[in-house]
């Protein structure tokens, strides 16, 4: 009854409120492929062709830019109240980059040696890094959600589902967006868009500035600073060439500068961590927002990108070539203790490059009158190169380990990474109403990895300045020097997997379509960024993934009601974690290992229905059940520990460690996966009220439920978390050209305090994060 006593609590609350959001600003002579004007009929390319949202037989949301503005969405952590069995929220430790789950499988690291579960992608590039995804919303023509495993039609592979995001184009006439937020917290936003039409039909621009800043939600303790705000400049610039009718050329360049302090959060209380037993601190019990910090933390980042779509038609058959080159810089200072103690800060510094290129054949015989008139095919190829350095230094370590030792440190890691794939995908219609699915890829991995846990010695002990830490350039030296000395290694493989994908879809009517399919996924091997052996920097195994999905899309009743319903099963083999326990051997104490600890299986249904009584009046819902299990969980998660006698396993294996010490393997079986709550459910109202010449007034209101989750893999109780409703509303006025609009907004309009992260780190401390408070501001937009 309890869960029935939260949905009804939503739906009151939706009720209650009535608050609303004003439709999205013009936009003039958008391409074929962009969302359509009514959030309900947008127009996706999950499979490589522009069909409707209701024509894809698959597990597919999107959200187009009305959409994106009714919710008032700043990033994607937005989109995951409106999306069943999905959670998306920055990462505990790193606010610009994202944690995405879905279906309860998911990730939340920041090492660009691993490979996430879930894909995202950008015009078609997929990012291989987790830092620095945390996309922003504005001037996005498009995003869509997959759910499952992606492969034949997702840029690189996907064990557990994919974001692709798609930013607006030019269009043929000049013109003007801009749009200021200004909100609690310091919130100060600031957004414009230029469109320019050089030559009419042939070349065009556009031009896009975001300025996003705030104070930040907590509250340093020692001095009375706000903590964890933002300062993130995005610049965008899009050229569109089309020399003839047959050729389109579509180029992007973009730049990120993101100054952002680092998030807030405070250290949960354990005593057996030696934040209590060797400092004597225990967090105090004055609020969640109120934390200490006594090293700064900044988290700068810079990000350079250049994409390029260019389309040539051949009659026939479609020639698609993707281009992608992008390169992200990093310095970040973290307070890693969470405490006013200096115990374990840190500085990182880390560079990555990437250079993708996809090129397809998309056939196109629709002008044709026999068999192959019913055949959308596609052929491609893909290329992937990938390389990454990290040097992160230590002023309290090891020192703190070995006091007579008054130095800090710093170490070192490397990995490239080269990616080859050949794909194909078939879909033929049998009969006008029956229609089947196939899809291959082939891939081709390889993976070289350079680690140097011994690095260097720093002086002076205890530095709080970036100038005392060395550069990549010095540290690759030092770490070459290293490996001829047999305190460095290196190891790599390379590896080949094929995947397949397969469904059918019927029309029962016009209006409504079964569907069933089967696809495989996967993620290759990961190497650990921070282990100190090779025994525990892995590699891992490919993680693999199998979907059974089956389900219908209906528009009922002349449109007035829309539901879609989604049945699925995922099993899960050579599952991947990174598990922290203490070294005593290496500078810092501890270390973290790469482990393949199992299998999992995930069962669940999913619900979307939207009804429109009125023209005016819009009700939607979304309901997600995920029943998500262990089917093997074997894994030392504790670090290593002392016996009497050498100790036995009960499910694998028993490791020796040089120190005396043994890691021995345990069934965690029992474990719930991470951020996988058994239920998430949203409903929402929208209403509009016309004014005539004054405009229109509409209003809108959400409630979010999501039943008891945990944040951390071994399910400690700090990072308990769910079991609570969140409310967000709105109200909005657009002018009756459409040229100006205004909306007050505000999200967990409740206040709800609650756990968003828990990360035990070894035998050192607890980190513990909290979702944000109430927030709540206006925004003003313009069009000309």
């Amino acid at each position: 009854m309890k869960l029935l006593d939260q949905i009804l609590l939503s739906g009151v609350a939706c009720a209650a409120m009535m608050a609303g959001a004003a439709p999205a600003m013009a936009q003039s002579d958008a391409p074929a492929d962009t969302a359509a004007s009514d959030t309900n009929d947008i127009i996706v390319t999950a499979r490589f062709k522009n069909e409707s949202l209701q024509d894809v037989p698959q597990a597919i949301s999107a959200f187009g830019e009305e959409a994106l503005t009714k919710i008032a969405a700043r990033d994607i952590t937005d989109l995951a109240p409106s999306t069943p069995n999905i959670s998306i929220q920055p990462v505990a430790t790193f606010s610009n980059s994202a944690a995405i789950f879905i279906r309860g499988l998911g990730a939340q690291g920041i090492e660009s040696t691993e490979e996430s579960p879930v894909g995202i992608s950008i015009d078609g590039v997929f990012v291989t890094r987790p830092v620095a995804t945390m996309l922003d919303t504005f001037d996005l023509d498009r995003i869509e959600v997959l759910r499952g495993p992606q492969g034949t039609s997702f840029g690189k592979n996907s064990l557990a589902g994919g974001i692709a995001a798609y930013t607006k184009n030019p269009g043929r006439d000049w013109g003007v967006q801009a749009e200021v937020t200004v909100g609690n917290y310091g919130r100060m936003d600031a957004r414009a868009a230029v469109n320019m039409p050089i030559i009419e039909d042939v070349l065009a621009a556009r031009i896009v500035v975001n300025k996003e800043t705030y104070d930040g939600f907590f509250t340093n303790r020692l001095n009375g600073k706000k903590i964890g705000g933002q300062d993130r400049l995005t610049l965008r610039g899009t050229v569109v060439f089309t020399p003839t009718d047959n050729l389109d050329i579509n180029l992007k360049a973009f730049l990120v500068r993101d100054r952002s302090s680092a998030p807030g959060g405070d250290s949960g209380p354990d005593r057996n961590k030696l934040l209590w037993t060797a400092f004597g601190f225990e967090e105090p019990d004055d609020g969640a927002f109120t934390i200490g910090r006594d090293f700064s933390a900044h988290h700068d980042t810079d990000q350079l990108g250049f994409i390029g779509n260019v389309g040539l038609d051949l009659g026939s058959v479609e020639l698609k070539s993707v281009t992608g080159y992008i390169e992200t810089d990093d310095f970040n200072d973290s307070d890693y203790d969470q405490s006013e103690k200096f115990f374990f800060p840190t500085f990182r510094v880390q560079s990555h490059r990437q250079f993708s290129q996809e090129l397809r054949l998309q056939s196109d015989f629709s002008d044709r009158d026999d068999a192959l008139a019913r055949l959308n095919l596609v052929l491609g190829g893909y290329y992937l190169k990938q390389s990454f350095e990290l040097a992160q230094a230590f002023p309290t370590l090891p020192v703190l380990l070995a006091p007579t030792l008054r130095f800090g440190s710093q170490d070192y890691v490397e990995q490239d990474n080269t990616a080859k794939a050949l794909f194909g995908q078939a879909i033929y219609g049998i009969t006008d109403r029956l229609n089947v699915t196939f899809g291959i890829r082939q891939s081709w991995e390889s993976k070289d990895y350079f680690r140097d846990p011994t690095g260097t010695l720093l002086s002076p002990v205890f530095f709080t300045t970036r100038e005392t830490v060395k550069s990549l350039a010095e540290m690759e030296v030092i770490a070459n020097t290293n490996l001829a000395a047999g305190k460095a290694f290196k190891l790599g493989y390379n590896r080949d997997r094929m995947s397949f994908k397969a469904g059918v879809d019927y029309r029962l009517t016009d209006d409504v379509m079964v569907y069933a399919g089967y696809s495989q996924g996967y993620k290759g091997g990961g190497f650990g960024a921070r282990s100190a052996t090779p025994s525990t920097a892995g590699p891992t195994a490919d993680n693999t993934s199998e979907l059974f999905e089956a389900g219908f899309k209906g528009d009922f009743f002349d449109n007035l009601l829309r539901l879609n319903l989604t049945g699925f099963v995922t099993k899960f083999k050579q599952l991947e974690f990174g598990v922290f326990f203490p070294n005593p051997n290496v500078a810092s104490g501890q270390e973290t290992a790469q482990l393949n600890i199992g299998a999992a299986t995930t069962k669940g249904l999913e619900l979307e229905a939207t009804l429109k009584p009125t023209q005016n009046f819009r009700l939607s819902a979304n309901i997600g059940y995920l029943d998500a299990k262990y089917t093997d969980f074997c894994a030392d998660i504790d670090g290593p520990s002392a016996f009497p006698t050498p100790p036995v396993s009960t499910c694998g294996d028993v490791t020796a460690l040089p120190n005396g010490t043994y890691l021995v393997d345990v069934d965690h079986t029992d474990l719930k996966l991470v951020r996988a709550p058994k239920w998430q459910t949203q409903a929402s109202a929208e209403y509009t009220v016309p004014l005539g010449s004054a405009g229109n007034l509409s209003f809108r209101a959400a409630a979010l439920y999501r039943s008891v989750f945990y944040s951390s893999v071994a399910n400690e109780a700090g990072g308990r978390t769910g079991d609570f409703v969140l409310v967000d509303g709105s109200i909005g006025w657009e002018s009756e050209d459409a040229r100006f609009r205004a909306m007050l907004w505000g999200k967990n309009l409740t206040n709800k305090t609650y756990v968003s992260a828990f990360t035990p780190t070894a035998q050192f401390f607890n980190q513990r994060f909290y979702g944000a408070p109430r927030t709540f501001g206006l925004t003003l937009g313009a069009s000309f």
